[in-house]
C-alpha cells in the first residue's frame, strides 16, 4: 500500500514532542506556540485524510468502481488506526488502543450508514438508516466521553458538539451521493474541511494545555 503521505504526517506529529524537555510538574511549563502550531498541522493532516478517504469511498461505491472502493477503504481504515494511535505518546498505549477502537468504530459506522442509504437501488432503507445513524451517534458519544475523561481541557459537551456536526455532515454527503446530487455533495466539502480543522485544532490545543512540557 502506498502510505508515504500518511506515514510522513504521523512522523511530523511524533516529532513535535520527541525532543521535548524533561518532564515538569504540570502547569509549570508554557507550551511553545511554534510546537503547538506544528501539532495542529500534523493533526489537521490526519483528520482531513479521514474525510477525504470517506468521500472517495462513498463516491466510488456509488459509481460502482470496485478497485477505487478497495483502495479508498484500505487507506480509510489505515487512517482511522493512525488517528487512534496519535494519542499514544501523551496518554499511553492502552489509551491509544481504546481510541483506535473507537475511531475505527466511527469509520465502520459511516460505512454502515452508506450501506443503508445505498440499499434498494440507492433509494435507501429507512429502518437500516435509523439504526446506522443511532450507531454513529452512540459512537460519537463514546468518543466524547473518552476524550473528556482523558483531558479536562476538552469538556464532553464541546467534543460532542464537534462530533455530532461531523456525523451530520457525513450523513448529508452520503444522502446527496445516493441521489447523485453532485452539486449538493460538492457543496458539503468546504464545511466539512472547516469543521474537521476546528475539531483537530481543539484537540491539539487541549493536549498542549494539558502537557505543555511536551511542546518545548
Amino acid at each position: 500500500m502506498r502510505m508515504v503521505g500518511l506515514i510522513l504526517s504521523i512522523l511530523v506529529f511524533m516529532g513535535v514532542f520527541s525532543a521535548s524537555a524533561p518532564m515538569l510538574v504540570q502547569g509549570q511549563a508554557m507550551a511553545n506556540p511554534a510546537k503547538v502550531a506544528d501539532a495542529k498541522m500534523a493533526l489537521r493532516t490526519l483528520y482531513i485524510d479521514h474525510i477525504f478517504w470517506v468521500r472517495s469511498l462513498v463516491i466510488s461505491t456509488r459509481l460502482g468502481e470496485k478497485q477505487a472502493v478497495s483502495e479508498a477503504d484500505e487507506y480509510g481504515l489505515a487512517n482511522a488506526k493512525a488517528i487512534g494511535g496519535s494519542v499514544g505518546p501523551f496518554y499511553g498505549q492502552a489509551a491509544a488502543d481504546k481510541f483506535t477502537s473507537l475511531f475505527v468504530g466511527h469509520y465502520s459506522a459511516v460505512k454502515g450508514y452508506m450501506s443503508a442509504a445505498f440499499a434498494n437501488g440507492f433509494k435507501g432503507n429507512a429502518a437500516r438508516r435509523k439504526a446506522a445513524l443511532d450507531a454513529l451517534m452512540q459512537n460519537a458519544n463514546e468518543i466524547a466521553v473518552f476524550v473528556s475523561s482523558a483531558n479536562p481541557n476538552l469538556p464532553k459537551a464541546t467534543v460532542s458538539g464537534f462530533l455530532v456536526t461531523h456525523v451530520q455532515q457525513h450523513v448529508m454527503s452520503i444522502d446527496a451521493t445516493a441521489k447523485k446530487d453532485w452539486s449538493r455533495e460538492a457543496d458539503m466539502w468546504e464545511p466539512m474541511v472547516k469543521e474537521i480543522y476546528a475539531l483537530s485544532d481543539a484537540l491539539a490545543d487541549g493536549i498542549a494545555k494539558q502537557f505543555p512540557e511536551k511542546f518545548q
